[in-house]
């Protein structure tokens, strides 16, 4: 959202903060969509079944086929359950716009031998039916590029989200247990919905508010280097931690200094991380010398 705001000329800080919380409310959609997905495979194998046995010829395994997948507990857990029906409702979620991601992922599926084998055993208890619901998902799903190429598509915000997401939809499955009701809440928060939006809306508006101050002090430490040579993406970094360091009295300086150069490594150039590292160290000195940097409570930890 900061590079966003810099790079569109009038772009104000009140929609900026808009397409914030946009941007958060649309990973739950995330979240929601894949495990949609994993139902809609479902629904593939039960219409593939049911057009197989009204075929004009039809074969012994058209007519008795293995149903071991469609009677799968877990995805009946999952089309029941209230909380997943309702949002899907009103967040109108639905993949009938990419029929040929739900095809190649079911030929995949169907081709594998995990799926064979799922098959072929003589028993399955709602833990084995668990373990490859959850395989099916971790082995197939998230490995898939089309997956993800298809989703980039349908949003261009959650390409950052994918990992938070595809972890909480694995703790999610492997959550489900088989006395789970219909009335059951089994499903996650993306993120906590007051103290996670209330830190990003706070964040996003200091920086903004602070950048200009936050710039002259950058430079103040930048040894050789003219400010407008360095990448705006490093500067927003910079501007953002040290933003947070001075208006998150309980966030320790160790832990915003390690996420931002943990940022610094996913969004700016190889060298970035390094340089970041130097001149926010340097900066963090005259902050805190000034007690413009000030800390309590779990912000005092390995101060």
């Amino acid at each position: 959202m900061l590079y966003a705001n810099s790079k569109r000329e009038g772009y104000s800080l009140a929609e900026t903060e808009r397409d914030l919380l946009k941007s958060i409310d649309k990973s739950t959609d995330l979240y929601f969509y894949i495990i949609l997905l994993l139902t809609e495979l479902h629904h593939k194998a039960f219409q593939r079944m049911d057009a197989a046995k009204h075929k004009y010829i039809t074969t012994e395994a058209d007519l008795h086929p293995n149903t071991r997948f469609i009677d799968n507990p877990v995805f009946a857990l999952l089309n029941a359950n209230k909380q997943f029906k309702s949002y899907l409702l009103n967040h109108k979620i639905s993949w009938n716009n990419h029929p040929e991601l739900i095809t190649y992922l079911y030929k995949k599926m169907v081709d594998s031998p995990g799926y064979t084998e799922y098959l072929q055993r003589e028993h399955a208890d709602f833990k084995e039916h668990k373990q490859f619901v959850i395989k099916l998902f971790t082995g197939l799903i998230a490995q898939e590029e089309l997956f993800f190429q298809t989703l980039e598509d349908l949003n261009i915000y959650w390409n950052d989200d994918f990992e938070i997401v595809l972890n909480l939809v694995y703790k999610t499955l492997s959550g489900l247990k088989e006395e789970n009701t219909e009335n059951d809440r089994i499903f996650y928060s993306v993120y906590n919905p007051e103290e996670d939006i209330d830190f990003a809306g706070t964040l996003l508006r200091r920086t903004l508010l602070e950048n200009t101050e936050n710039v002259e002090l950058i430079e103040r430490y930048i040894v050789n280097w003219e400010i407008d040579r360095i990448s705006e993406m490093d500067r927003l970094i910079m501007s953002a931690a040290l933003s947070e360091l001075k208006n998150f009295p309980s966030i320790p300086v160790k832990v915003s200094l390690d996420e931002y150069i943990e940022i610094s490594k996913t969004y700016s150039s190889p060298k970035s991380s390094g340089f970041i590292n130097g001149v926010l160290d340097r900066s963090i000195a005259e902050l805190i010398e000034k007690g413009r940097i000030q800390k309590t409570g779990r912000g005092l930890v390995e101060q």
